[in-house]
């Protein structure tokens, strides 16, 4: 079983979810990103060109200080799950900075990501469009009301074409529109195919009912 296992996605996937059922099933620490901490945010959801160049760095800085926080604290020494790679900080910015923004952003990115730990394994969730709305509309965080499709249907193509040709670990890639985390079954299954890529590099699974064990994997 790896050490350092991170999950990816766009919002409303269940990043969190899963990390922190994995967290409790394996008694691993998690790393878990806290959105409400970035004070730019609503701002950025009213008014995103305005606003988009504070809360990409606020982020950008935030995520850095957060894994270096853990990474000092004997980061491998124990099993450890993260809901975001640091990647993430580019993914975000390449869709909502100018273009002289994203330069003076990927100068900083590129110093700060010498130093950010490695995965052994990433899984990547992901959901049809419809599904990820429904998700953000249910749990309600008041600072994303203002999410619209158009802007999720972006972070979905800028997340499928990044991990469409993702080869820096094992990558095990999840359809979550019927996998339903909170069920042990859906772990287990889970469990074996995270396994699994490990020693094959590349896996899907996809869930084809709202059973949480059954879907094809690939």
């Amino acid at each position: 079983m790896p050490r350092y296992i991170v999950v990816e996605g766009p919002i409303g996937v269940g990043k969190t979810t899963l990390v922190r059922r994995l967290g409790e099933l394996l008694q691993a620490r998690t790393i878990l990103e806290i959105f409400e901490e970035n004070p730019f945010l609503p701002d950025f959801y009213r008014d995103r060109e305005r606003h988009a160049f504070q809360t990409e760095m606020f982020f950008l800085l935030s995520r850095f200080r957060q894994q270096e926080t853990f990474a000092q604290e004997e980061l491998f020494a124990r099993f450890t799950i993260s809901d975001y790679l640091f990647v993430k900080c580019r993914l975000f910015a390449s869709m909502t900075l100018s273009e002289h923004e994203r330069a003076l952003f990927d100068k900083v990115y590129t110093i700060l990501t010498r130093n950010v730990p490695v995965p052994d394994l990433v899984i990547h969730l992901h959901a049809p469009v419809p599904v990820l709305m429904e998700r953000i509309q249910q749990r309600g965080r008041a600072y994303e009301r203002q999410v619209d499709r158009g802007y999720m249907e972006q972070l979905t193509d800028v997340y499928g074409e990044y991990f469409g040709g993702y080869t820096a670990t094992p990558l095990l890639s999840v359809d979550t529109t019927h996998i339903n985390f909170h069920e042990d079954a859906a772990l287990e299954l889970l469990l074996t195919e995270m396994a699994a890529t490990m020693d094959s590099g590349r896996r899907a699974l996809s869930g084809t009912s709202s059973d949480p064990i059954q879907g094809t994997l690939s």
